[in-house]
């Protein structure tokens, strides 16, 4: 059992699956937006906030929107979702945002809600990609649109960039990146395309570039936005100083966060647990008095924390495992350890052990190699 549980931060997730078109790349769970449904499904969040409310729990330091389109949802829905909460002093509030959403009327009534931080899905600034993933925004718009975001007053703007698309180039993501980086940005997600097996794209397989080639083009990603002055902190993530993305940190610390909505995922006291993924199940659950979703029997409390903590960049906290976990780390990882060493793929660092920047591209391998 995982100890010092009560000193961790806490945040909350949101999952609103509405949108207004589905993209193709997308394998979150999603609906098709209409007006009653989404009316219910936000009473629905209202009663599991109740019910979370009257269990109780501490201070929250961060509440993430996501979805799905959570930026469909009404200026007063989401100002009364938080209205209530316990909350910190200086707690980060992050919504996801639909570019094609973004107006003087829309941030007008955005403004009078407690949000401070967006999360805007660019996805790309070549027009051809973004048709490719079926966006609905227009690259030409999204510098004015931004403009517009800091005219209404927010500083902490973050935007995602998806590579590795179908006959993509190292020049291509070079010509992306640069545009990207003429936009006043404090932060950049950078995800690598994955299709599924049951995507709509599945016939594009044969057409995403060699392995060899997703590691440059990765590679090239992060030396250019490190270049333009921004720290990398995870293996996709990138922030100019002091705009790391406090709620994800969360995940890749091992702190507790609560999750709300249909197929949210939580993790609170050494229970992880989702809830369900479709309306009906999740509404059951809440008529019946339930919280914290269906637990993962399967979890693994220490392997999700090496997992997630190797994708920091600073690594894993020897010290902090061993507190958390009651034992050493490397006590019996010793040969595992020097083989990778050896390999040039992990490091210590100052009571930690981390990636080096070659491991990073491959890191999912190199931490099964850990555990």
């Amino acid at each position: 059992m995982e100890q010092n549980l009560q000193t961790r931060p806490l945040g909350l997730y949101l999952h609103i699956p509405w949108c207004l078109s589905h993209c193709r790349y997308c394998n979150f769970f999603t609906l098709k937006y209409g007006r009653k449904a989404a009316e219910a499904y936000y009473r629905l969040l209202l009663s599991e906030k109740e019910l979370y409310l009257a269990h109780g729990f501490k201070e929250l330091s961060t509440i993430y929107f996501g979805g799905g389109t959570p930026s469909l949802l009404s200026a007063e829905q989401i100002s009364e979702l938080i209205a209530g909460l316990p909350l910190t002093p200086d707690v980060e509030i992050t919504l996801e945002l639909n570019p094609i959403q973004i107006s003087p009327d829309f941030l007008q009534k955005l403004s009078s809600t407690p949000i401070n931080r967006l999360s805007l899905g660019l996805q790309s600034m070549l027009e051809h990609e973004l048709s490719y993933l079926d966006r609905q925004h227009k690259a030409s718009d999204i510098p004015a649109k931004i403009k517009l975001l800091r005219e209404f007053g927010y500083k902490n703007i973050s935007a995602d960039l998806i590579y590795g698309l179908p006959d993509s180039t190292l020049e291509s993501v070079k010509q992306n990146l640069n545009l990207f980086l003429a936009l006043p940005l404090e932060h950049i997600s950078c995800y690598l395309l994955e299709i599924h097996d049951d995507s709509e794209l599945i016939q594009d397989r044969k057409r995403i570039p060699s392995d060899e080639l997703l590691a440059a083009q990765y590679h090239t990603i992060r030396r250019t936005i490190q270049t333009a002055g921004f720290e990398q902190y995870e293996i996709s993530n990138f922030a100019r100083p002091g705009y790391q993305s406090r709620h994800n940190l969360l995940y890749w610390q091992g702190d507790d966060y609560l999750a709300w909505g249909a197929s949210a995922c939580g993790y609170f006291q050494g229970l992880r647990y989702q809830n369900p993924a479709d309306l009906d199940s999740y509404q059951a659950m809440l008529e019946s008095g339930k919280i914290f979703g269906r637990a993962d029997p399967q979890a693994d409390a220490e392997a999700d924390y090496i997992m997630m903590a190797l994708r920091l960049l600073q690594g894993m906290d020897l010290a902090t495992f061993k507190s958390r976990f009651g034992h050493d780390f490397v006590q019996g990882r010793e040969v595992k350890l020097a083989q990778l060493s050896k390999l040039g793929l992990i490091e210590p660092q100052a009571g930690h052990i981390r990636l080096t920047p070659q491991a990073l591209f491959i890191s999912n391998a190199v931490i099964a190699e850990l555990l």
